[in-house]
């Protein structure tokens, strides 16, 4: 199978996009970068959904899946069209796959499919007649699953992040098996090893003569039946709680540490809160004084400047005046002047220095005029002490401009607010280091462990409930068998034919998938490359697993793999399957690093992705493949490159040409 072109409409972050995916057979890789929440999910979502459908819920589903930027421009109508090649018993056929969803008249969504195989339409929808549409729906699914089984596309339509969560300790065996099985094809075979041993004990009952002899067989196998069912949704509860666990495990740690540390953590929750308090009033206090200014405009900014520009005047009078003070501190009165000079002339003549006939009118007038010629100086005489001072309050008012205040104060609550977020998560963080904070958190991890132990339990006592009753089955199996019935004695060795089947074909295999593991293992696998001396698969389904072994000769826990290997391993285990089973369909990876370390980064770039599919779709960002390094690793073997551009403001997101602005050399 080969994805040709995908078209979506008013999907999500996608108002119109029309993306041709076809891939040159020595360069299959399709290279789509784009930024986080720039729509790479989502075109990946609409692949999936091209394929095996929307499932929209209700009307409120169906306006989320909706294009924001079409909301009340364009028809509320939502369309992916998918063209793709696939082979149908060994004939390359081209499909156009196209599923378009509106709402009906009742407000509910409604969806029409139609696929056209070389000419030749299938069309059914919601309002198609109940046994067209079951008729055309069934041929439509029949070419899906020739080509890509919904049940398998997981395995090839991943979410690299995602497989890596998968694959920690307690899933580790069960994700293995379960890739075997379904990749493989196996997984027909046991189910149809089910439905003939229900054919059997159906047959049985119908032998047995007696009605009560039908009745308590009958019981028997339902009893069973019932209880495998049980085991079945015991081990789904199981892998729930497994993969809780694993999910929930540092943030439980990190819970339990808290304990430890709560005092110290309290205080620098106290002092962060203390900041973000102080930033909060300063906030208030600048707000406060803003409005203030504001209100006071005219004063706060006329007055200053006026103020600003007489400063030299009202220094230079202040100044003039303060000389001309001092000077005129001897200055005298009229009846001073008189009284002086009076005395001044009254001693001159007892000492005989002056006539008799001096009088003090001369005298007197001199001084009065050379007082009068002092104060003739003050050019500023028009302005008394009170007016001065007034003057003087004007220009020192300049000095406590509050613009100036309210800049500095501007300045340090944008600064502290700058900060402030970060200190609101660091105390949402510390928070959740409290064991008040983490209490939910410990619960329900240790809920988890409980209720997996009382699975485990369950699970343990029912099997030994099970293998009584298939003893008691069996006996019954017995007597029947004593009698004649090529029916039943076919039907009897349809049970472990099927097994047989399976464990037939895995052997056939196994050998092919341990070699080509190996192989690939030891050049992708960084923390043990070169190192791996042999995979080794069990040789059958029942109990399966897989087991690697160092050159050394012990074994390699796949359970002690760090997270990165893991990733690799199950990469490598998914690429190999791929090669060896039954289909041949696209990968497409999401998050194509997932949780790799630089090694583990580059020796996919060189060893895996050019060789891991006919067409390999990478969604990735500039941080998952780099422009100046990894992208160059990688550009002989890519057919097209493309960058997804979200814009915030229409609402959606288009596509240019190249990665992130460098051009595809052909």
């Amino acid at each position: 199978m080969i994805i040709k072109n995908i078209k979506v409409r008013n999907y999500k972050t996608y108002l119109s996009l029309d993306l041709d995916l076809s891939v040159k057979s020595d360069r299959p890789i399709i290279l789509i970068g784009g930024m986080n929440g720039g729509g790479k999910t989502t075109l990946f979502e609409a692949i999936c959904g091209a394929l095996y459908g929307l499932k929209i819920k209700d009307k409120e589903h169906f306006k989320e899946l909706l294009n924001n930027g079409a909301v009340g421009t364009v028809k509320p109508e939502i369309s992916l069209e998918l063209t793709f090649e696939g082979l149908v018993l060994g004939q390359k056929k081209r499909y156009v796959l196209k599923r378009t969803y509106i709402l009906n008249p009742s407000d509910m969504p409604v969806e029409s499919v139609s696929l056209n195989m070389d000419g030749t339409p299938f069309v059914y929808g919601t309002a198609t007649p109940m046994a067209v549409r079951a008729e055309q729906e069934q041929q439509v699914n029949k070419i899906i699953k020739a080509n890509l089984p919904q049940e398998l596309s997981k395995y090839f339509l991943f979410d690299a992040m995602q497989s890596s969560e998968l694959l920690k300790e307690n899933v580790f065996a069960q994700i293995i098996r379960e890739n075997i099985e379904s990749v493989m094809g196996f997984n027909k075979y046991l189910q149809m090893k089910r439905a003939a041993e229900h054919i059997q004990q159906e047959w049985a009952a119908r032998r047995l003569e007696a009605q009560q002899e039908q009745d308590e067989y009958n019981s028997l196998c339902a009893q069973k039946t019932g209880l495998e069912s049980q085991q079945d949704i015991n081990l789904a509860e199981q892998d729930k709680c497994y993969k809780l666990i694993v999910a929930m495990q540092e943030s439980y740690d990190a819970a339990k540490e808290g304990v430890k540390n709560d005092t110290e953590t309290q205080r620098k929750i106290d002092g962060l809160e203390q900041s973000i308090r102080e930033t909060n009033d300063l906030a208030t206090r600048y707000n406060s004084q803003l409005k203030s200014v504001v209100e006071t405009l005219e004063v706060n900014i006329f007055f200053p400047k006026l103020a600003e520009g007489i400063t030299p005047e009202v220094d230079a009078i202040s100044r003039h005046k303060k000389s001309l003070s001092q000077e005129q501190k001897g200055q005298l009165s009229l009846e001073q002047i008189k009284d002086v000079t009076a005395k001044i002339i009254s001693y001159m003549k007892s000492k005989v220095l002056c006539p008799d006939d001096v009088g003090s009118e001369a005298i007197v007038d001199y001084v009065q005029r050379s007082q009068k010629q002092l104060q003739s100086i003050d050019k500023y005489a028009f302005l008394d002490d009170s007016e001065l001072e007034a003057l003087q309050d004007l220009v020192k008012a300049n000095a406590v401009n509050e613009f100036i205040t309210l800049d500095r104060m501007h300045k340090d609550a944008e600064t502290r607010l700058d900060l402030l977020e970060n200190q609101t998560r660091q105390v949402n963080i510390l928070r959740g280091s409290l064991v008040g904070g983490n209490a939910t958190i410990i619960k329900e991890f240790e809920d988890a462990k409980q209720r997996l132990e009382i699975l485990k339990k369950e699970f343990e006592e029912r099997a030994v409930v099970i293998k009584k009753l298939e003893r008691q089955i069996h006996n019954i199996d017995i007597q029947i068998q004593q009698e004649p019935d090529i029916k039943y004695d076919t039907l009897v060795a349809l049970k472990p034919f099927f097994d047989d089947v399976v464990n037939s074909l895995l052997l056939r295999k196994k050998e092919k998938i341990e070699e080509d593991m190996r192989e690939q293992l030891n050049k992708l696998l960084i923390s043990y490359k070169g190192y791996i001396s042999r995979v080794e698969l069990s040789d059958n389904m029942q109990d399966f697993n897989i087991r690697l072994f160092h050159k050394a000769g012990n074994e390699i826990s796949l359970n002690q793999l760090n997270a990165a290997s893991k990733q690799i391993f199950i990469q490598v285990l998914l690429k190999v399957l791929r090669n060896l089973g039954d289909y041949n369909p696209p990968v497409m990876i999401d998050t194509v690093m997932g949780v790799l370390d630089e090694e583990s980064r580059d020796v996919l770039m060189d060893e895996y992705f050019p060789t891991l599919a006919d067409q390999t779709i990478l969604l990735c960002t500039t941080s998952e493949i780099r422009k100046d390094s990894d992208y160059r690793k990688i550009e002989a073997f890519v057919s097209r490159s493309y960058t997804l551009k979200r814009n915030i403001e229409a609402q959606n997101t288009t596509v240019e040409d190249g990665y992130f602005g460098i051009q595809l050399n052909d």
